[in-house]
């Protein structure tokens, strides 16, 4: 029997809203101080050329001090044809972040080669204080 639902344990923190880009998308520095663990998940449609994805991290939401996070291999490149219709999911223990430098932001950056469908989650998991906020939510139904 479960005692908390989904929605009182994992935030929506941000992403890139599923489209078709031409351009670098960023969902922007967002911050996981108040979680013990992150997800990024990453749906690809039909992208027409390979996708480029990177992650950052900086002290604050303002992008101060951005420097690259790539702590045990996070960035990884999707294949034009190949990579169509699937869905990557990347965990990440926020103590990987450079806590002692006090980073505990997350930006997500993708790079198409050309036009393609495909867009970014963000969830911050295990929340330092429960329930966790639903303010991103349009709407939760039991």
């Amino acid at each position: 029997m479960r005692t908390a639902r989904f929605s009182e344990q994992a935030a929506y923190l941000g992403g890139i809203n599923p489209a078709s880009h031409s351009t670098e998308q960023n969902t922007g520095y967002l911050s996981l101080a108040n979680y013990h663990r992150a997800v990024v998940i990453i749906h690809c449609g039909v992208i027409g050329g390979n996708l480029d994805v990177d992650f950052e991290e900086a002290t604050d939401t303002s992008a101060s001090g951005a420097q690259s996070f790539n702590s045990a291999g996070k960035d990884i490149a999707k294949t034009a044809t190949t990579d169509n219709n699937t869905i990557s999911i990347i965990e990440i223990d926020c103590d990987e972040l450079d806590i002692a430098d006090g980073y505990d932001c997350l930006n997500v950056e993708v790079t198409p080669a050309s036009a393609g469908i495909f867009g970014v989650q963000v969830w911050g998991l295990e929340p330092r204080y429960a329930p966790v906020a639903t303010s991103n939510v349009d709407s939760i139904t039991d």
